[in-house]
């Protein structure tokens, strides 16, 4: 077993770690980790050693096999940390590059026992574990099923499991002081998960989840501490959230019914799920937000008046009805003062799409546009198509009064962004002060200085238009 412990706030001897008669410096200059097994080692010896172990804050464990047979110092291991009263930060993880999905390999769940019970005796702070695959269940492993013991000082709980791993929360007690809980990569039943979130977190604030239902089931998220949610999980067929102090919500994956009543919301993210006005329904939420972030269906925008920052990732299908839905959606923007765009113009121009949402742009003060669109590869339009069409090229019903600064970044080619600009060049935006054009090219030749000149020489004297080349891992000004 290899780890590592130590003080984070230690002074004095240049590795962080605290004097302790002498033996600070010992404590970190060992190197690859060994404190943790001289340690044991030493507690098994003479428990006279314990009190070296009191003012422990952290305990990081690191690259030990998990799955080879259990070290024997390791019950003395917990018993010797013992002597410290509590513990602020508890960090395990596998090592690297291990095989765990050989036949019958992986980490059954009784190996973590004894550091769950530890952790929840002995943490006042942050636990962060990650947990490899459990054993295959085919080869006669142990149920791949992880009791959660009840925390009551953790703050911060942040788990990974990695496989086919169930998650099961405690039948009762509380996270009494848990104010952030990240769980990933398990399975859940429907009705613990709501009894976790809804009654045993009393003061959780921050909560992320990127998980699956045993089955397909309704759940119900109810908190009166909630701030944040992040959710992502797989088999939920109805959501009910009702979170008075929400104000952060983002939903990935599809979920067919969702009712959701926050009436302090002011930032959601909407990135790939479907949404239907009438199956998805917000309660209680006003028509004001300060971010609203929206993937492949933006008709969830017409739910709000306003928004801060609109953030539209959008791919438009081929196809003249896949066009004309694209405008139905984005006919009537929410008014915004930032809108961001990131888009793949695959099979429909870029110019006539990016026109079309500049014209509910009158009050927008900063454009960003992400141009993923590779051209190379690009497919004609369908003869027919609205994009096609002259007055989808029209600017003299654009109008652009607050528009201060436009900022585009091209991932393959420049020339979408080129002929966007000449077109926004003639447009009305009398306060426009700034153009940067950014290109993080792979594909293709960055612009050259001749392009540059062109680009500059399109706007009045008076407008800053800056060209960078992503070079090295930062941006380097061209020219």
């Amino acid at each position: 077993m290899v780890g590592r412990a130590g003080d984070s706030r230690g002074t004095g001897n240049g590795f962080g770690g605290r004097s302790h008669d002498g033996m600070g410096s010992l404590e970190m200059m060992l190197p690859g980790g060994l404190l943790v097994v001289i340690a044991v080692r030493t507690g098994v010896l003479s428990r006279r050693w314990r009190h070296l172990w009191a003012p422990l804050p952290e305990l990081i464990l690191g690259g030990f096999a998990l799955d080879e047979p259990l070290p024997p110092p390791l019950a003395a291991f917990l018993d010797a940390v013992d002597g410290a009263p509590t513990l602020e930060l508890l960090d395990i993880s596998p090592p690297l590059g291990v095989d765990y999905g050989r036949a019958g390999g992986g980490i059954p769940a009784g190996r973590l026992d004894p550091w769950l019970r530890f952790a929840s005796e002995r943490v006042v702070g942050t636990i962060l574990l990650v947990v490899p695959p459990p054993p295959d269940a085919a080869a006669g492993g142990e149920a791949a099923v992880l009791d959660l013991p009840a925390c009551e000082g953790v703050t911060t709980f942040h788990l990974s499991l990695e496989g086919d791993w169930r998650l099961r929360p405690p039948p009762a007690g509380v996270f009494r002081a848990l104010t952030v809980l990240r769980i990933l990569s398990c399975r859940i039943e429907a009705g613990e998960l709501a009894a976790l979130v809804s009654t045993q977190c009393p003061c959780l604030m921050d909560l992320m989840l990127d998980i699956m239902l045993v089955n397909a089931s309704d759940l119900s998220i109810r908190s009166d501490s909630l701030g944040s949610l992040s959710f992502s999980v797989r088999n939920t067929q109805r959501l009910e959230i009702v979170a008075p102090r929400l104000e952060k919500l983002s939903v990935s994956g599809t979920i067919p019914e969702a009712r959701i009543s926050a009436p302090k919301l002011a930032e959601v993210e909407w990135p790939h799920s479907f949404y239907n006005p009438q199956r998805h329904q917000f309660d209680d939420v006003g028509r004001r937000l300060r971010v609203l972030k929206l993937g492949l269906n933006a008709s969830l925008m017409q739910r709000f008046d306003e928004v801060d920052e609109l953030k539209l990732a959008m791919f438009i299908p081929q196809g003249i009805a896949a066009y004309q839905n694209f405008l139905n959606e984005t006919n009537n923007l929410p008014r915004c003062k930032v809108l961001t765009v990131s888009s793949g113009w695959f099979y429909h121009g870029l110019v006539p799409g990016m026109l079309h949402l500049l014209r509910s742009c009158s009050s927008t003060r900063k454009v960003f546009l992400r141009d993923t669109s590779d051209y190379a590869m690009r497919q004609p339009c369908v003869p027919g198509c609205p994009c096609l069409f002259e007055e989808s090229h029209r600017i003299d019903d654009i109008s652009l009064n607050s528009l201060e600064e436009v900022e585009i970044t091209s991932f393959t080619s420049y020339h979408g962004a080129l002929e966007f600009l000449e077109q926004l060049s003639r447009c009305n935006a009398a306060i426009l002060k700034k153009i940067v054009l950014k290109h993080k090219t792979i594909s293709a030749l960055p612009p050259t200085k001749e392009v540059c000149e062109k680009i500059l020489g399109m706007w009045q004297p008076n407008i800053e238009v800056e060209s960078y080349l992503f070079l090295d891992q930062d941006w380097v000004r061209l020219y």
